[in-house]
């Protein structure tokens, strides 16, 4: 949101000290998207095409910028070239007569080639900015709430894309962690894709109650789509949400940047070696070690959080609207903590290594749009309690292929399918405490494997009338060999738009097959039934643009949930039950100040599974308020971010029993208990200063938890259960801070 440059690399060290302090020494450019030669007194070169729904170049074409009125003219081929001296957030649009109006958003300096495609303007077709029921949009698009940089600039999200979607109506602050819980769901009914593909872990494991980082960096994204419900027929095997992440294209030009910090050190590289060929690569290592020895810590590490990933992406331009993406990715991570929630003195630790491999094929050039993506994503977890070795590996073949019939701006039909292969293996062993390290061994406590293929298919169509009237209807249906039972999944969502005000609905099925690790074909068990989900939305949306007031409210009704029991056993056929409303306004106060506030009510209820009586959902968190604001001094920009939420639900511990000698607990009423409200503050700032010769500074520091608030994530309880302690957030105040040279 903000007009002036600041940090956007999306790496800066999460420190569980009171105050840290980082200084980065980047030896070339740190602005992912910056045209190092564009970035001079001559201000920045935007390139681009503007073609017709076919591929082929419309006749000469306006091109212009909304913020700054600089515009130019295409030339017989579609292509235009347009220098401004403008920097920050920026909309691009294209005006021909006889064509609905082009238009995206972008981040200026911008090395990637721009592409507008023209629609012919139908007889009074209303250009829709009405959103459908549920959807919310990080990246490019007049429709979008966030964009990349925001990501990054988002106070205490530390460019996580999962933390900076909290921001938005829908997930509930449940915990510091970065787990999505959707209007009432658990985290694992939430799935992420990538270029369409599942991503088996989209977040890192840094400590034992909540993931902190995405594995995912964000300026290697184009755009993000998050779904808090009502998605379309052509996305299954999500039970709350889904978010719907896609790879950033080719760049224009060739540009790169290097960092370091005590605790952290990454390069990345934009790469354009020929016209049609684009690559984008990220290599990052992180070690808190040394700002731990310097600074302390908020908790015993052993070893402190440690690791590095590699990521990138390689393009090639197939044709006049088609391309062809490589995307890879591989992340480690290693972390240690003691008294991690448990009987003082237990250790816990863990180690992760994560690959993904992602090719795509899209081709728009026609009225017959197919494309198509197969992925191989792989998980390997080993994680240790005191003496317990706990294994987790999975594996997933992803195929997804859809054909697309768009004959004109009015009619759209669409269907496809996919595949999936799953192998999930877990273990679990003990180990001798009696052994020492040079003869070692575990006794085996079990190794369950198994295997799930689901095939799914659907078809959708997709009608606007000239009313400003948009019907989305589509039907799924999945069958995956682990329930061996097929699914129909019905779905409707339709838009109205009149003016500034907008109306939207949504009515639908889901399921979702349970993970394998609940699936237990020892047991005597007559079905393992995917879970299921019916919902209905409504939405009422005021304003565009710079003012906007969105207004949804929800009712969702569960059959079949899986869940694990306080023991780790597991209870299937549950039912549930979760309504609610969500608030987001965004605005422009005035020129230099913007504010969004997203605040969620929810009431969500499930069959406890040890108990089988009705009680609180762990994601009935009654209310979730996220209240951003960034304001332009000049070239000095500061954000705040204040995050409210009730306190969410846990099951007492009421008293003791002695069997044998031995205290067990006495548990109360199933989740009667609520943990203290969450809160914190957080705030950051980025000052900009050109330096001559092309070149400029950026100083820059994020204050986190301004209040040093010290949230209760959970209780844990003393030997004799009399004694109720808290288990506070891993995390103190922490100050980042630091300077960038930009070539």
């Amino acid at each position: 949101m903000s007009h002036s440059p600041s940090l956007v690399d999306g790496r800066r060290p999460v420190l569980p000290s009171r105050v840290v302090v980082t200084l980065l020494l980047p030896v070339a450019c740190l602005w992912p998207q910056a045209n190092a030669k564009a970035q001079g007194a001559t201000g920045s070169l935007l390139r681009g095409q503007v073609q017709l729904a076919n591929g082929s170049a419309p006749p000469p074409t306006t091109v212009s910028l909304l913020d700054t009125q600089e515009q130019t003219t295409t030339d017989s081929l579609g292509r235009f070239a347009l220098r401004t001296m403008h920097r920050g957030v920026a909309t691009l649009v294209a005006r021909r007569v006889g064509f609905i109006p082009a238009t995206v958003d972008i981040e200026i300096p911008c090395d990637t080639a721009l592409r507008l495609t023209l629609v012919p303007m139908p007889p009074s077709l209303t250009a829709m900015t009405v959103v459908a029921a549920g959807e919310y949009t990080l990246g490019s698009g007049r429709t979008a709430s966030l964009t990349p940089l925001e990501v990054a600039q988002t106070p205490g999200a530390a460019a996580n894309v999962a933390k900076a979607l909290q921001t938005l109506p829908g997930p509930q602050n449940v915990d510091e962690g970065s787990g999505l819980f959707v209007r009432g769901g658990d985290v694992t009914e939430t799935r992420v894709l990538l270029d369409d593909a599942w991503l088996l872990s989209p977040a890192r494991f840094d400590n034992p109650i909540g993931h902190v980082t995405a594995t995912v960096n964000p300026f290697l994204l184009d755009r993000t789509v998050f779904s808090a419900g009502g998605s379309g027929a052509q996305y299954g095997n999500a039970l709350s949400g889904m978010v719907r992440m896609e790879t950033a294209g080719r760049p224009l030009t060739s540009t790169g940047n290097a960092t370091a910090s005590i605790g952290s050190a990454g390069l990345t590289a934009a790469l354009a070696p020929h016209r049609r060929l684009g690559i984008r690569a990220n290599a990052n290592i992180r070690a808190l070690a040394p700002l731990i020895a310097v600074f302390g810590e908020a908790q015993p590490y052993a070893p402190p959080p440690e690791g590095g990933d590699v990521s990138g992406t390689l393009e090639w331009q197939s044709g006049k609207a088609g391309r062809i993406r490589l995307f890879a990715l591989r992340d480690d991570s290693r972390f240690g903590v003691g008294n991690a929630g448990v009987p003082t003195g237990t250790v816990y630790t863990a180690t992760t290594g994560q690959n993904m491999l992602v090719l795509s094929w899209r081709d728009s050039a026609s009225t017959w749009r197919p494309a198509f993506t197969v992925a191989r994503s792989s998980v390997n977890r080993a994680e240790s309690i005191e003496t317990l070795r706990l294994g987790t590996q999975l594996g997933v073949i992803h195929a997804v292929a859809a054909i697309a019939w768009q004959p004109d701006g009015r009619l759209h039909l669409r269907i496809g399918g996919d595949l999936e292969r799953l192998n999930a293996q877990y273990t679990g062993a003990l180990r001798d405490s009696s052994d020492t390290e040079r003869s070692v061994t575990d006794r085996a406590l079990f190794d369950a494997r198994t295997r799930s293929d689901r095939v799914g298919a659907f078809a959708e169509a997709t009608f606007q009338s000239y009313a400003g009237l948009r019907i989305i209807s589509g039907v799924r249906t999945d069958r995956a060999t682990i329930t061996a039972t097929r699914t129909l999944d019905p779905r409707l969502s339709v838009m109205w738009q009149r003016g500034s005000v907008g109306v939207t609905g949504a009515l639908g099925v889901l399921h979702q097959v349970a993970e394998p690790t609940f699936y237990r074909p020892s047991e005597a068990r007559s079905r393992f039934d995917p879970m299921r989900v019916r919902e209905s939305i409504l939405g009422v949306q005021w304003g565009r643009d710079s003012a906007v007031l969105r207004l949804e409210f929800y009712d969702k009704a569960y059959s079949n949930l899986w869940q694990f029991t306080r023991h780790n056993g597991v209870a299937g056929n549950a039912r549930g039950h979760a309504r609610g409303t969500d608030l987001f306004l965004k605005t422009r106060l005035n020129a230099t100040t913007r504010s969004r506030v997203a605040w969620s009510i929810v009431r969500s209820r499930r069959d406890d599974p040890d108990t089988g009586i009705d009680a609180p959902a762990i994601g009935d968190v009654r209310h979730s308020v996220n209240w951003i604001t960034d304001r332009v001094y000049g070239q000095l920009t500061v954000s705040t971010a204040l995050r409210y939420a009730t306190g969410r639900p846990f099951t007492d511990i009421i008293g003791a029993q002695r069997v044998a000698d031995v205290a067990l607990p006495v548990y109360g009423a199933p989740n009667s208990a609520r943990l203290p409200a969450y809160w914190r503050s957080d705030i950051a700032a980025s000052w900009y200063r050109p330096i001559g010769g092309g070149r400029a500074m950026v100083l820059w520091g994020d204050l986190s938890n301004l209040f040093n608030r010290g949230n209760v994530m959970r209780y844990r309880w003393n030997a004799d259960y009399r004694e109720r302690l808290p288990v506070r957030a891993p995390f103190n105040r922490a100050l980042y801070a630091g300077a960038t040279l930009l070539y």
